[in-house]
């Protein structure tokens, strides 16, 4: 089975788990609001790809993937946009890390594109500053930068895969 056709039924998979939880209107065991239950995020609902092999040609964070100043485009795109919801400190906290880790830089790259900013419809940030906001979050968590600039299509993207290098 093709990487993109497996990709794509684990999301097509991790949709489906998410939405039967979303109706199931449960609460949580040992709540005592009385509120159903928030659904699961999809880091529960989702199994995690694959990392990859020893001798796989996908490369990781850790290999350098973006450059400095990639990062720094990044970092405007945070200060001009990202930084009315989020805190530099929301993408290096170890709940956000262990959710990310060993995922494709694709499926994060992804979320941002589809997800941000909150308060705009769906793939409102132009590719390249979802790209640039992204090797910035890669830079604050001290992950190497390299000598080539990480592309904004999906073949660019798709090739690495999230590795922190912590713990």
């Amino acid at each position: 089975m093709s990487y993109h056709r497996l990709r794509d039924s684990r999301g097509l998979l991790a949709f489906l788990t998410l939405f039967l939880v979303a109706c199931s209107g449960t609460s949580q065991a040992g709540s005592t609001s009385g509120e159903p239950a928030a659904p699961a995020p999809a880091a529960a609902a989702a199994p995690s790809e694959a990392a990859p092999t020893a001798d796989s040609d996908e490369s990781s964070t850790l290999d350098g993937v973006y450059t400095e100043a990639q990062a720094q485009r990044g970092r405007k795109v945070f200060d001009d946009t990202c930084s009315a919801c989020h805190q530099v400190e929301d993408w290096q906290d170890d709940l956000f890390l262990s959710r990310w880790e060993g995922e494709s830089v694709y499926r994060f790259w992804y979320y941002i594109y589809e997800t941000m900013p909150d308060d705009l419809p769906p793939y409102a940030l132009p590719r390249e500053q979802v790209t640039d906001v992204m090797t910035y979050i890669l830079q604050l968590n001290g992950l190497p930068s390299g000598t080539m600039e990480m592309g904004s299509d999906d073949d660019s993207i798709d090739q690495h895969w999230l590795r922190w290098g912590k713990g």
